[in-house]
């Protein structure tokens, strides 16, 4: 059996996208990009908020401890206490007015100020918070690295330090007897996104899509054959089966696929055997009628008998020639359809019909030369006799694909009958002209291009003239 693994064909434009495999893989992809993007900014902006709410708080909880801690010292000793704490990135003055006049309405500010309040049992707290460019604390003193030493608590930085964009808190918190403790705090910025966190998703979205890419491939590379199969079924091939493999619905399909095309072969090879043996078998009592009518000495007589008999010789050739096309165990070759379109046309010309070929450069096509040069002949011969004459045109399209016109200058054929023309025995004489011929021609053409998986087409001129177009796969 004719097994076909590849679904692809030579010249043929192909894209990944145009594939099941290529199409699973990209829409896998993008869900698990857009949900990882959408996870990673809720993760960023949760994260980021956390953090800040986290250091509020711990705002919060050391500008209360340290209220409620200078409110048992003395008055007179409060500002000499409060310039003694050294807390990480906070620090004290006492004053008699606040630094902070009105909280402000929303935000950090708005935030620090609500939750001190409420620590302080409803005292009038105030905060305000802006964001600004400082240097980092992030250091170590020079000179101290060799020992593990690092910078005293609550020195400030160096001024090579690199700038961070932190939020600086100003809050104001009453004492007692109209004293307020002012406290300054550093606060975490706004934090960049969490990057590093993209390499894992990136990681992520490789394993997704092989893995996608393994899956549709167990789907993509069966129904890939089974279209292959289609196609050299459909080009006449008998004996044509493709692999069984794949999920149970693709191996169900393929399975169905074969069993069809196996019945479908042996049908086809009947009805080829049935007409090679009637054409073969009838050429005995031809050449029986053909010796006894040229014993006959009137010559008359002898005309009109051998007249029928030879249009029956010609019929039972072209009925051959009609079983044969497109079933022919000629290899196939890469031949340049000028030069056999060159050829071709010389030959008819000698023959006395008027047929002309314009192929100015070589198109390569892989055929089987013998069947393509019958194909064309019948072309040629069918505009020469109907037309009056023909030009064949060898060309290649815009799409690689290989294209022989054969054109005359003929009344036609009307439209209705355009699509009948390919059919066996169909003749439209009426329309054309009364030559004689048994309506074969244009079906062994026809066969012969579906036979090698190409069209053949036929189109009426404007005003007049009629096309018949060859087109073959490259």
């Amino acid at each position: 059996r004719v097994r076909l693994h590849r679904a692809g064909g030579k010249g043929v434009n192909w894209s990944p996208l145009n594939t099941l495999t290529g199409r699973l893989v990209l829409v896998t992809v993008v869900a698990v990009i857009v949900s990882y993007a959408a996870a990673f900014l809720l993760f960023a902006n949760e994260r980021g908020a956390a953090l800040r709410r986290a250091a509020e708080t711990s705002v919060v909880e050391r500008v209360a401890y340290t209220v409620e801690r200078l409110r048992e010292v003395p008055a007179g000793q409060r500002s000499a206490v409060a310039e003694q704490i050294r807390d990480f990135s906070l620090r004290y003055t006492i004053s008699t007015e606040p630094e902070v006049v009105q909280s402000a309405a929303s935000g950090p500010g708005a935030r620090i100020a609500r939750s001190l309040s409420e620590r302080l049992h409803g005292a009038d707290a105030r905060a305000q918070t802006r964001t600004v460019e400082a240097p980092s604390r992030r250091w170590r003193v020079r000179g101290r690295e060799a020992d593990g030493g690092g910078p005293p608590p609550g020195a400030d930085p160096p001024a090579d330090a690199p700038l961070v964009r932190i939020t600086l808190a100003t809050v104001s918190a009453p004492l007692a007897d109209g004293v307020w403790l002012n406290a300054h705090a550093r606060l975490p910025g706004p934090r960049s996104p969490p990057f590093n966190v993209l390499a894992g998703a990136l990681v992520s979205v490789l394993i997704v899509g092989v893995g996608a890419a393994l899956v549709s491939r167990q789907i993509g590379r069966p129904l890939a054959d089974l279209a292959a199969a289609a196609r050299a079924l459909g080009a006449g091939e008998t004996d044509v089966a493709t692999p069984v493999r794949g999920p149970d619905d693709v191996r169900r399909a393929s399975t169905a696929f074969n069993a069809m095309a196996e019945r479908l072969g042996r049908q086809m090879s009947r009805q080829r055997q049935m007409l090679w043996a009637l054409s073969h078998d009838l050429r005995t009592p031809i050449t029986a009628l053909k010796l006894r009518a040229e014993l006959i000495e009137d010559e008359a007589a002898r005309q009109r008998l051998l007249a029928p008999i030879e249009e029956m010789e010609h019929l039972t050739e072209q009925a051959l020639s009609l079983a044969r096309a497109g079933a022919s165990q000629e290899e196939r070759i890469s031949v340049d359809l000028s030069e056999i379109a060159e050829t071709l046309c010389g030959e008819l010309r000698d023959l006395g019909l008027s047929v002309s070929a314009e192929a100015p450069t070589p198109v390569l096509a892989e055929c089987r030369p013998s069947e393509i040069a019958r194909a064309l002949r019948n072309l040629a011969e069918n505009a020469a006799k109907h037309g009056g004459g023909g030009k064949m045109r060898v060309y290649r399209s815009a799409g690689g694909e290989a294209v022989v016109e054969v054109i005359d200058d003929g009344p036609g054929v009307p439209e209705e009958q355009l699509a009948k023309l390919a059919t066996p025995f169909f003749r439209a004489d009426q329309a054309r002209s009364q030559a004689n011929g048994a309506g074969l021609g244009l079906a062994i053409a026809q066969a012969i291009a579906d036979g090698h998986g190409g069209r053949l087409k036929f189109v009426n001129r404007t005003p007049r003239g009629f096309v018949a177009t060859l087109t073959l796969p490259n």
